[in-house]
C-alpha cells in the first residue's frame, strides 16, 4: 500500500507533501523514543565500542548538545556518533548485538565498498555511526572528513536505490585528539577541537539554539561531493 501511494504522489508531483506529512509523524514518535532512551543508548552503544578497544565519539547534534545544552537536544530524533573509519570491525553488527542493538541499514559507496555509516535502532531509536577517514579527498593533511547522505533530488528512496544512489556532502573537521568528558554522568570521547569542528558543521554562531536549522543559511565548511550513496 505505500508503494501505491508513493508512486501516486509522484505522478501528482505532491511527493514533497507526502514526505513533510510523513516526517512529522514518525518525528513525534522518534522525539518521544529520543527522550526516553537516549542516554541508555548512548552509554550502550559506548559500551559496545570500548569492548573492542574503540574510541565512539559524540558528533554532530550529540557533540552540540553536550556543549552547548549540557544535555541533548530538546527536538533532536537520533543520535549521532563517530569512528575512524580505520578501526571499524568487520564483525561490528555481532558486537552491537550483543549490546542490544539491531541493524538498520548502511550506507556505502559501490564502486570502491567504503562503508560511510551505519545505522543501529536501540528499543526503536536510531543511533547513527560515521566513519571519519584521513585520506586524499581534502586535499589538505590537517582534516579528517565523513560523509552525510541527502534525500534524492526527486526520487523515492527505493527507486534511487535501484538507480543512481543519494547525493552526499562531506563535512572536513580538523584533525585533534580525543579526551573524555562527563556528559549527564557518564564519560564519553569528544574531540579536542570540539568548538572548531561544531562552529565548522553549524556555523559560527552554532551557540544559539535554531530549531529548524538548515545549512544553506550558514556558512560551514560542508562541501558538495560527487560519489552517491546506496543503502544496504
Amino acid at each position: 500500500m505505500r508503494d501505491f501511494i508513493v508512486k501516486q504522489a509522484l505522478k501528482l508531483g505532491l511527493y514533497e507533501t507526502l514526505m513533510n506529512v510523513s516526517d512529522y509523524f514518525t518525528n513525534i514518535k522518534a522525539n518521544r523514543l529520543f527522550r526516553k532512551y537516549g542516554l541508555e543508548t548512548l552509554v550502550q552503544a559506548d559500551k559496545a565500542f570500548r569492548s573492542v578497544n574503540i574510541q565512539m565519539f559524540l558528533n554532530f547534534g550529540t557533540l552540540l548538545g553536550a556543549y552547548r545544552d549540557k544535555g541533548f537536544i530538546p527536538f533532536d530524533l537520533d543520535l549521532d556518533v563517530g569512528v575512524m573509519a580505520r578501526q571499524r570491525p568487520e564483525n561490528l553488527d555481532e558486537i552491537m548485538l550483543a549490546y542490544g542493538f539491531i541493524k538498520k541499514q548502511q550506507l556505502y559507496i559501490p564502486e570502491t565498498g567504503r562503508i560511510t555509516e551505519d545505522q543501529y535502532l536501540y528499543n526503536g531509536l536510531q543511533i547513527d555511526v560515521f566513519y571519519f577517514f584521513e585520506d586524499e579527498i581534502m586535499k589538505a593533511p590537517t582534516y579528517f572528513y565523513c560523509y552525510v547522505a541527502r534525500r534524492h533530488e526527486t526520487k523515492e528512496w527505493k527507486e534511487a536505490n535501484r538507480t543512481d544512489g543519494f547525493p552526499c556532502v562531506l563535512w572536513p573537521c580538523e584533525k585533534t585528539e580525543f579526551s573524555q568528558t562527563d556528559f549527564l554522568g557518564h564519560k564519553f570521547y569528544v574531540p579536542n577541537a570540539t568548538k572548531e569542528w561544531l562552529s565548522g558543521i553549524y556555523g559560527s554562531d552554532f551557540m544559539t539554539p535554531i530549531k529548524n536549522w538548515t545549512v544553506g543559511e550558514r556558512n560551514t565548511k560542508i562541501v558538495h561531493h560527487t560519489e552517491r550513496l546506496y543503502r544496504r
